[in-house]
């Protein structure tokens, strides 16, 4: 990506702003900025005066090398003049076509397709992902929906929700969802959630989603009851018995490591000694589960390709840290397990270079993990690793002022977290450290009040 720093002025208040703005989109070195740019969150400024927050109008070129598609991108409204239009669009393909191996530079490179507006641009790269026009307008319906949704007063809420319950599905509130995150005003984040909320509450797809969450909680429960005989014969009683489809989906979903070739022998060894309904049942209950898993494993398959096209880009970057900010958000659980499989590779194979890129990705992830956990949580954390119940009320003792709200819910969630598992002389030790943590924190606040007066 093309990234400079510009001096521009806030829409709203005139004042000067210096921004970092991104003119060329390559998805085949960062494949988050085609998320970044559908969604909105693109060169978005913000001003330090007046609070504005919005997109940037500015050129873009915008390079997809697995779908052999190059376009470009002028704003109507900055009234740039022909010739420099060509110098800047010109610049940033050379840019693009550069940083292709010679092997991979095709002929689309020779023929850029410009296109006239922010909107069409986003039409022609979902075309090329696939997505017809009829589902863009789709899209575009749902959020037409949504805003009158927002606008709706609410005392016609209700039969609002009614008159297209249809229409608010699992689509229109993952769309819903992604405005609501790109909403930074806080009084707006806050009504937006709100109603959104009511909504799930009223419409179909909200009720069956709690359905679903109930059968997920209910599934949990049953699991853990079983406790240490929770075993392969276990997990499969539990699915014969489950008394509905979403308990056996969350069943599925909460136990899938263990529904190996072992588990469906033994499963089809209760159909064979089955008769009737029940044997149909059964075989009925066994392409069910096939389905879920069938499912779930293709979800992983396109999560882990998509983690390790991440990683790669990480690993060509010029720019690591400009990078890293960006793909953060695509950063999860599953990446870090890639990437320390790929540090665990490069060892055996003492390919020394790639270790060294791996281990700066995975220093600068850890640091900038560590960076994010408010003060609060790290010292939790930290209390909660000593065992020795006197050092960790020494150190709560010599760290009193840093004592805050998200410290005490961490202790108390990790007392109920022990209550849980039955580990009571775990629990009583950290309510023990809450009690204290609660008493220097009202000290604390007493020696605040009494230096006003």
């Amino acid at each position: 990506m093309s990234q400079s720093l510009a001096h521009i002025q806030c829409p709203n208040c005139k004042s000067g702003i210096q921004a970092a703005i991104e003119q060329l989109v390559d998805v085949g070195h960062d494949p988050s900025a085609k998320s970044r740019l559908l969604s909105g969150t693109f060169n978005r400024i913000s001003c330090p005066v007046c609070g504005f927050e919005g997109q940037m109008s500015t050129p873009l070129v915008y390079h997809d090398p697995n779908n052999e598609l190059l376009l470009t991108y002028i704003p109507v409204e900055l009234n740039i003049p022909k010739e420099e239009q060509e110098r800047v669009i010109g610049q940033l393909i050379n840019q693009a076509v550069q940083d292709l191996p010679a092997e991979s530079r095709k002929g689309y490179l020779f023929q850029p397709q410009p296109v006239l507006t922010m909107q069409s641009l986003m039409e022609r790269i979902l075309e090329a992902d696939g997505i017809s026009r009829e589902e863009i307008e789709a899209q575009r319906a749902k959020m037409r929906l949504f805003e009158d949704l927002v606008r709706i007063p609410e005392e016609n809420l209700p039969a609002f929700i009614n008159d297209h319950d249809g229409e608010m599905d699992a689509a229109f509130f993952q769309l819903a969802s992604l405005t609501l995150q790109a909403t930074n005003d806080r009084r707006a984040h806050e009504a937006l959630n709100q109603r959104l909320g009511t909504a799930l509450e009223l419409t179909t797809y909200g009720k069956e989603l709690a359905a679903q969450e109930a059968e997920l909680r209910a599934a949990a429960e049953s699991l853990k009851e079983a406790g240490e005989e929770l075993d392969r014969k276990a997990i499969l009683e539990l699915l014969v018995e489950a008394p509905n489809d979403r308990r056996i989906l969350a069943l599925v979903n909460l136990t899938r490591p263990a529904l190996d070739y072992s588990f469906f022998q033994e499963l089809t060894e209760r159909i064979d000694s089955a008769e009737g309904d029940e044997a149909e049942r059964l075989i009925a209950l066994r392409s069910r589960i096939l389905e879920i898993t069938q499912q779930i494993d293709q979800v992983q398959e396109a999560r882990a390709a998509q983690a390790t096209s991440l990683l790669r880009s990480l690993l060509v970057t010029e720019n690591l840290d400009q990078a890293l900010q960006t793909a953060l958000p695509l950063i999860d659980n599953l990446f870090l397990s890639i990437l320390e499989a790929n540090i665990q590779a490069a060892k055996e194979a003492d390919d020394q270079a790639t270790l060294t890129k791996l281990k700066t990705i995975h220093e600068n992830i850890e640091q900038w993990i560590k960076d994010s956990i408010p003060p609060g949580l790290l010292l939790a954390q930290e209390i909660l690793e000593i065992q020795d119940e006197d050092q960790a009320i020494a150190l709560l003792d010599e760290s009193a002022q840093k004592i805050d709200e998200q410290l005490l819910g961490s202790l108390i969630a990790a007392a109920e977290r022990f209550e849980d598992d039955e580990a009571e002389e775990d629990a009583q030790r950290v309510r023990k450290l809450y009690r204290q943590a609660i008493r220097l924190s009202m000290r604390e606040k007493m020696k605040a009040e009494n230096s006003k007066q």
